[in-house]
Order: structure tokens, then C-alpha cells, then sequence
């Protein structure tokens, strides 16, 4: 797959990308050091890694008795030191750097340092303001190449990355949009041979659309309902309960109801439920109440007498009845024999 604008900044210096941000924020490292309330920062040098430790042991450390230290004890202090600060857009931009290459990954070839490095940035970018410095320092280059590598591996992290970038995040949102990235992740929900990938992939495209007029928008134009009917039928589970949970979350509306009424999916949801509780059967038959609220087209279809919804929902309650784990089909069964069907439950 070509690249696009999203490669900008590929070559982007080190030193001018960190001038363009605050400065790097630093994290504490894995020792818990307790801080005395009367301290008044964190050690930032060796000098104050020592008055740190000196004061911490009952003593004081002045200009005129410091303390003399020998090379074991400096190089323990300065590992010390170097363990409660962590530079996180220096961690990034040496991510990025490795992944300038996955591009170029044959299937044969080891993908293991990209993996790392894919999932390096993973555990950063959850913080909003993280996640909002990769783009600018150039990260949204690696998207392309890693969404079109031969390793699967590389496919779905790349995936799981956008997701953890645009859940309740409008900056990134936009930005994944500007570098045309919600065609590639439809096309892997569609086509990708690796279930893995097609589950992160419409994992990232929930987390786009939900609550975002523009990318909704996009994802319609670019026939988003269509792949998630298709991605709804697929015999992977976790596919149709996400599946059923963008669908369910997209009920915003009488328009965007007519629209899914229309093609047929309805009919899909409810040939898709079965008698058993599962998590799928759950997503399904929420799908199923957010359609037909206050929608009376959709209360139309339900009835159609050829789809049995009425004797499915029966079975089904009488099948997970008194289990508390099944507690929620219980009562979306409930709610729509109630809505759909007017009291017919009373009849039984």
C-alpha cells in the first residue's frame, strides 16, 4: 500500500520534534520511593540523588560537608537515578524508527522487533496527551506499512494502537481520518484471512465512529454498513459481538434506523440468535432494542411471521431462566415481547 500524508514527519529530527512539545513528562520508574513532605522535588541529578539519600537516612548535606563517593556507589546512584525518571517521547521516536522498516517485512522475514516496538507505543499512547504528541512527532507514518504488512502480527497491533489513540479522543480521531486510514481497517474487517486482525480492526473503527458525526459520515460513504453486516454474519464470535455493539451504539436516530431497517438487518440479528446464552446472543438481541425503540418500521419487521422472533424469545427465556449470568438476554427478551409483540407473553 502507498503512502500518504500520514508518513509525514518520517524523517522528523529528533532534537526539532522535542522543541515543538512541552517538555517531556517523566514517570516514575519501578521503585517506590516514599517523598517526604518537605522535599521539594524529585531528584533530577546525581547531586540531588544523594541529598535525597542522605536526608532520607536522618541526615543533612550541605555545600560544605558533602559527601565523597566512590565509583560503585556512583554508578549504583546513577542507575538509581535513572530508574525514577523515563523519557517517553524519546521511547517513541526510537519505536518509530524501527517501524520505518516494517514496510518492507517479507513474510519470512522475523517481525519481532517491530512487535516490540508496536507494542512499546501501546502502552503509552492510552494517556490522551500521549497519544495526541505521537501524531505530531511523526508516528502516524508507521499506519500504512503496518496495516498492509504480510505478519498478521504487525496488522492487529497496528489495529489495537488506533483504537487506544481514538476511543474519546477527537484530535486523534481527526487526524486518522486526514491520513485516510478508515478505508485500510474496513478492508481488513472485509478481507483479512487472520481473525485476530478483523476483530482489533473493527475494535479501531468503533472506537473512530461512536459519537463522531464526521467519521460516521465516512465510515457511511465508504459503505462501513455493509462490512459491518457482512462482519456480523462471520462464524467469529468476537466479531459479531463487536459487531453488534458499533451497530447498537449507532441507533441514534429515526434516519440511520430506516437506513439499517432497510438492509435487512433486522432479519440478520434475528436469524443470528439461537436458543443458547452466549455473549454474542446478548449483543445480538441488544442490537435488536436499540433498532426497534421507538421505531415502528423496525417493530414491523420483527413481526414478520417467517423470522419466529416471538417463539425464539420464549425459548430462550425458558432456556436461561433463574441463571444470573444470563440475566441481561432475560431481560432484553422480556423488553422486546413486551414492545414488538404487546402483551403476547401474557397469552403463554
Amino acid at each position: 500500500m502507498s503512502s500518504d500524508n500520514s508518513g509525514a514527519g518520517e524523517n522528523v529530527d529528533r532534537n526539532a520534534a522535542r522543541e515543538s512539545l512541552p517538555p517531556a513528562i517523566e514517570y516514575p520508574g519501578p521503585n517506590n520511593i516514599t517523598v517526604s513532605p518537605n522535599q521539594p522535588r524529585q531528584p533530577t541529578t546525581l547531586q540531588d540523588l544523594l541529598r535525597f539519600s542522605v536526608e532520607a537516612a536522618g541526615g543533612q548535606m550541605t555545600q560544605n560537608n558533602a559527601v565523597a563517593i566512590d565509583e560503585e556507589r556512583r554508578k549504583f546512584l546513577e542507575a538509581a537515578l535513572k530508574s525514577l525518571t523515563f523519557d517517553v517521547i524519546e521511547e517513541l521516536l526510537k519505536a518509530i524508527n524501527i517501524l520505518k522498516n516494517a514496510g518492507t517485512l517479507e513474510l519470512e522475514d522475523d517481525p519481532s522487533a517491530c512487535e516490540a516496538a508496536l507494542d512499546t507505543i501501546t502502552q503509552h499512547v492510552d494517556n490522551m496527551d500521549t497519544a495526541n504528541d505521537f501524531h505530531k512527532i511523526g508516528g502516524f507514518c508507521i499506519f500504512h506499512p503496518c496495516l498492509d504488512s504480510a505478519h498478521s502480527s504487525l496488522r492487529w497491533r497496528a489495529a489495537e494502537i488506533i483504537a487506544e489513540l481514538t476511543q474519546n479522543n477527537p484530535y486523534c480521531q481527526q487526524r486518522i481520518l486526514e491520513a485516510n486510514l478508515l478505508q485500510p481497517l474496513l478492508n481488513l474487517v472485509d478481507n483479512d484471512p487472520a481473525s485476530q486482525v478483523r476483530v482489533k480492526a473493527l475494535y479501531a473503527i468503533s472506537c473512530l465512529v461512536r459519537e463522531n458525526k464526521n467519521a460516521l459520515q465516512e465510515f457511511i460513504k465508504h459503505a462501513g454498513y455493509s462490512v459491518l453486516l457482512r462482519a456480523m454474519q462471520s462464524n467469529v464470535e468476537k466479531l459479531q459481538v463487536k459487531s453488534a455493539f458499533l451497530l447498537s451504539s449507532l441507533c441514534s436516530s429515526t434516519e440511520i434506523k430506516d437506513e439499517l431497517c432497510k438492509m435487512g438487518f433486522i432479519e440478520q440479528l434475528i436469524g443470528l440468535v439461537g436458543p443458547e446464552g452466549s455473549p454474542a446472543v446478548e449483543h445480538l438481541l441488544s442490537a435488536v432494542v436499540a433498532l426497534v425503540s421507538d421505531h415502528e418500521l423496525s417493530q414491523q419487521e420483527c413481526r414478520r411471521p417467517e423470522l419466529h422472533l416471538r417463539d425464539k424469545l420464549f425459548q430462550l427465556m425458558q432456556n436461561v431462566s433463574g441463571k444470573e449470568e444470563f440475566r441481561e438476554i432475560h431481560e432484553y427478551a422480556q423488553y422486546l415481547l413486551r414492545i414488538v409483540f404487546s402483551g403476547d407473553e401474557e397469552e403463554r
